[in-house]
C-alpha cells in the first residue's frame, strides 16, 4: 500500500517525500504530546475529592516543580487508546506537562516542527529534578540550538546547561555517581575469552588507556605483529603482572617518541628517583621459581620518564578562569564543574600549559598540501566538530580537508591554498562523501560552509549548527553567491 505511491518517484521526488514525511511525523508526535497535556487538563488533581477511602483515586504530580497535579487513574485510559502501558502513558503526560509549563521555548520549537518529540521529551526528563526557575534557565540555554545540531551535540549542551543551572545538585550527583564505580568480569566464552567491565573516574580511565596504549606500542617495537586492538588486550595481561609491566616501561623509557614531560624535574623529584634506583639495585631474588608477577628486576629508571602521556584538552572561558567557578569543557569527557577538574586530572598529574591561541587573528597561509601541526590545532580549536550537515563527531582524530581541492603550484595552483578559510574538519566517511559521493562544499567565509547534496539540496553549516536552506531557486542563488567570496571573507 505505502510503496505503490513511491514507485514512480525519482531521486528528487523521493527526497521531497522524505522531508514531507518527516514533517508529518514530527507534527503527529508533537500533537500526541499536546493531546496528553489536554487529557491532564480534563482530569485535574484539584477535582479529586479530598475525602476518600484508601485505594481510591488521588492527586499526583507526574511532572516537575510548577506542573499541575492530575488524578492518578487518568493515564490508564489514555494509554489504552495509544497502545501504551499505564506507566508509559504517565511518562508521556509528565513530559507533556513539563514542556508546556517548565520548558516553554522547547515546547514552542516542538510545536513549530523544529525539534522531534523524542528530543523534547528527553530534555523534559533530564530537567525534571530541577526547580521551575532552574528549568527555565536550561530552556533558554538550549532553545536556540534545537534542530540545528546533531542529537549527540545537543545532549552535551544540555548536560552543561543543567550543571550550570544547579551546580550544587550536579556536585551531589557526581559524588553519588562516584560511589557506583566498579570492576567486574563477565562470563567466559567457549574460546577462553572473558569480558572486563569497569566504571571509573574519567581521569583514571584516561591514565589506564594511556598505559595500555604505551605497552601496546612497546610490543610493536619488540616485533609483535598483531593488530593494535589485540596488542592492547595483551597489554592488560601484562599490567596484571606489575613487575613485567614496570620492566617494559623502564626498558623503553628513553624511546625518542616517548620522552616524558618537556620541563625538567625539580631537585626533590631527582633525589626521590635516585633513592628508588638504589633500593631496586639492592633487591635480589632468592628463588628462581618465584612467579614472575612477584619478580622485580627492572633496570634503573626515572619514574617521570616511564610514566605514559595522556593529553587532556580543557576549554575554559576567561570569566570562569578568573572567578574560579563555572563550567569547563573537557574534550572526550564533556562539561565538568571547574571544581571537579582536580578529580578528573588526578593528584599525580604533571600539567603542561600551552599558550592560548589568538583564534580570530588567523594564520599565515602556506603553499604546501601538508597542513602544519599548529594550523591543524587552530582549525580544531575553532571548529572541534565535523562540519558536514548534522554530523555528530567531535574529535581530534579527524581529517582536515581542503574545501577547494588542492592543486600543485607546478600545475598552476594558486599560492596560499592551505589556510583557515580553505580547510574544514570531517570524519573519513564524510570526507569520502565530499570527494566521491557527489556532495559539493563552499566556504564563503572562514567557519561557514555551504553544502550541496547530489540532488541539489543546500545546507548552511556554521558554529551554531546546520541550517537547511532547501532546493528552491533562492537556495540556488545563495549557492552561486558563495562561489566567489570576497578576498577578505575567504582568508
Amino acid at each position: 500500500m505505502f510503496e505503490n505511491d513511491l514507485i514512480e518517484l525519482d531521486a528528487a521526488g523521493t527526497l521531497a517525500a522524505a522531508e514531507a514525511n518527516e514533517h508529518t511525523l514530527i507534527t503527529a508526535e508533537t500533537r500526541r504530546l499536546a493531546i496528553a497535556a489536554h487529557w491532564a487538563d480534563l482530569h485535574p488533581g484539584d477535582a479529586v475529592p479530598k475525602s476518600r477511602l484508601p485505594g481510591m483515586q488521588r492527586p499526583v504530580r507526574l511532572g516537575g516543580d510548577g506542573t499541575p497535579t492530575i488524578g492518578d487513574f487518568a493515564p490508564a485510559e489514555l494509554g489504552c487508546v495509544l497502545r501504551l502501558s499505564d506507566g508509559s502513558a504517565s511518562r508521556l503526560i509528565a513530559d507533556a506537562l513539563d514542556l508546556r509549563h517548565r520548558l516553554r521555548l522547547v515546547w514552542a520549537a516542538a510545536q513549530a516542527g523544529q525539534v522531534p518529540a523524542y528530543q523534547a521529551r528527553h530534555i523534559a526528563r533530564a530537567t525534571r529534578h530541577l526547580s521551575l526557575e532552574q528549568a527555565g534557565f536550561v530552556d533558554h540555554q538550549v532553545a536556540s540550538c534545537l534542530g540545528k545540531v546533531s542529537w549527540g551535540r545537543l545532549h552535551t549542551l544540555l548536560e552543561a546547561a543543567i550543571i550550570q543551572a544547579d551546580p550544587t545538585g550536579a556536585e551531589q550527583l557526581a559524588a553519588a555517581a562516584a560511589q557506583e564505580r566498579f570492576v567486574r568480569l563477565g562470563r567466559s566464552n567457549e574460546h577462553g575469552l572473558k569480558l572486563i567491565i569497569a566504571r571509573a573516574t574519567a581521569g583514571d580511565a584516561i591514565w589506564f588507556k594511556a598505559t595500555i596504549d604505551r605497552i601496546a606500542d612497546i610490543l610493536a617495537k619488540q616485533g609483535d605483529a598483531d593488530p593494535v586492538e589485540i596488542r592492547r588486550s595483551t597489554a592488560i595481561g601484562i599490567l596484571a603482572q606489575p613487575a613485567h609491566a614496570l620492566q617494559l616501561l623502564c626498558e623503553h623509557q628513553d624511546d625518542n617518541n616517548w620522552d616524558g614531560p618537556e620541563e625538567p624535574a625539580d631537585v626533590d623529584q631527582e633525589l626521590a628517583a635516585d633513592q628508588i634506583e638504589r633500593e631496586l639495585d639492592q633487591i635480589t631474588m632468592s628463588d628462581d621459581t618465584t612467579h614472575r608477577s612477584l619478580q622485580i628486576s627492572p633496570p634503573p629508571f626515572h619514574p617521570e620518564r616511564a610514566r605514559p602521556r595522556a593529553v587532556v584538552y580543557v576549554h575554559l572561558a576567561a570569566e570562569a578562569f578568573a572567578a574560579g567557578t563555572g563550567i569547563a569543557r573537557v574534550e572526550n569527557v564533556g562539561p565538568v564543574l571547574l571544581g571537579r577538574l582536580q578529580t578528573l586530572l588526578g593528584e599525580h598529574c604533571t600539567i603542561n600549559l600551552k599558550p592560548v591561541m589568538d583564534l580570530p587573528a588567523g594564520y599565515i597561509p602556506v603553499d604546501s598540501y601538508e597542513i602544519p601541526v599548529s594550523l591543524r590545532e587552530q582549525i580544531l580549536l575553532r571548529n572541534p566538530a565535523d562540519v558536514f550537515p548534522y554530523a555528530a563527531a567531535v574529535s581530534r582524530c579527524i581529517d582536515v580537508d581542503h574545501t577547494i581541492p588542492y592543486r600543485s603550484p607546478d600545475d598552476g595552483g594558486p599560492p596560499g591554498q592551505t589556510r583557515i578559510g580553505n580547510l574544514g574538519p570531517h570524519i573519513r566517511r564524510n570526507h569520502r562523501l565530499k570527494t566521491h559521493g557527489g556532495w559539493q562544499v563552499r566556504q564563503p567565509e572562514p567557519g561557514t560552509w555551504l553544502w550541496r547534496s547530489p540532488h541539489s539540496w543546500i545546507y548552511l553549516v556554521n558554529a551554531r549548527g546546520t541550517h537547511p536552506v532547501g532546493d528552491t531557486a533562492f537556495a540556488e542563488t545563495i549557492w552561486r553567491a558563495a562561489e566567489n567570496p570576497t578576498p577578505a571573507m575567504a582568508n
